[in-house]
């Protein structure tokens, strides 16, 4: 079989769309819980979709319509979905070629990132967007399921470019460059919000640090943060999810060699918490403590610049002790 040709299309083409996303899905009549929502697409519902600012790709093969994918742009994110492919095209390179378009869309309209949603009982589909370099963050369930039932896919993209180590004087503006990312992080999480905390060296007045925001913001559930992680993206936020931390999500903003913000996102009673505000609240109110790590740091740096693993596993054994110091110090306040 020829490579596939690949073009976006209107709604125009919506009966064509429909016939491949329903040839496509047939297959899943009766054997997803909940049940697919692409059978009962309907030409007029393609449309709704194109209305609201969707795109769609559609994959020809010797002038035949073998696939299609739609995608929906919102900030840095470009996310992928209802990606059909016709029965008689599979396993010859369509799924593929198809994903490779839209991440070359994302790429060129500067998103970080290309969001899929996986159902968890299709293990064949997950394994496809792996081989593709997609991670899975979180999962989540559908409208009216208690059980996750899917799972959110992603890849980043763009070039990973050497990360410098560089620790700076303390700058009194990060104070408002938090309250500025506060804000658009209240507005992107709505309800779900209860506060956020301005954390890490940034936070603390007089300490050097890496000219990056790090904030926490509290949520009563984390899973609550999964359904606004488009919300996220349209403030510059590129999800991680808990990226090594259970009970975390991890939202990064900026590229890896400019890097902005550290956003950590827990429940208001993760013991992470009082973790995070001891360290900080020792530090404003221990100068000597506060300079120990700062000397440190600057030593690192010095030491490291292009290294940061060296550099944050260099400052480990001390912040360990200080997290001690600092969360026995706070144990009056109960």
């Amino acid at each position: 079989m020829d490579a596939p040709t690949i073009g976006m299309v209107g709604d125009a083409e919506a009966s064509t769309l429909l016939r491949i996303i329903h040839a496509a899905f047939e297959e899943m009549r009766g054997r997803l819980d909940p049940p697919s929502g692409a059978l009962s697409e309907s030409a007029d519902s393609l449309k709704s979709l194109f209305a609201r600012g969707e795109r769609a790709a559609l994959a020809l093969v010797e002038g035949a319509a073998v696939g299609c994918v739609f995608m929906m742009r919102t900030g840095v994110e470009l996310y992928a979905h209802r990606l059909a492919v016709a029965p008689q095209a599979r396993r010859r390179g369509v799924g593929r070629a198809l994903m490779s378009y839209v991440e070359q869309v994302a790429l060129t309209e500067g998103c970080s990132y290309v969001r899929v949603g996986v159902r968890l009982a299709l293990q064949q589909n997950r394994a496809f967007f792996e081989q593709l370099g997609y991670v899975a963050i979180a999962e989540a369930a559908h409208a009216g399921y208690n059980a996750p039932t899917f799972v959110h896919m992603v890849k980043e993209l763009g070039p990973q470019m050497l990360r410098v180590v560089e620790v700076v004087p303390y700058d009194p503006d990060w104070r408002q460059r938090f309250e500025t990312e506060a804000a658009a992080v209240r507005a992107a999480l709505g309800d779900a919000l209860l506060g956020v905390e301005h954390i890490g060296s940034t936070s603390v007045p007089g300490l050097p640090a890496k000219p990056i925001i790090d904030m926490m913001p509290l949520v009563r559930d984390v899973r609550e943060v999964d359904r606004r992680i488009s919300a996220m993206a349209a403030a510059g936020y590129t999800p991680r999810g808990e990226f090594g931390l259970p009970g975390r999500r991890y939202f990064v903003k900026g590229p890896a060699h400019a890097r902005l913000v550290h956003c950590h996102i827990y429940a208001a009673d993760n013991p992470e918490v009082e973790r995070h505000l001891a360290f900080r609240n020792y530090l404003r109110t221990h100068p000597a403590e506060r300079d120990a790590y700062a000397q440190l740091k600057m030593q690192l740096a010095q030491a490291h610049p292009t290294d940061i693993v060296a550099y944050m596993d260099g400052k480990n054994g001390l912040i360990k002790q200080l997290e001690a110091e600092a969360l026995r110090w706070r144990q009056p306040e109960r």
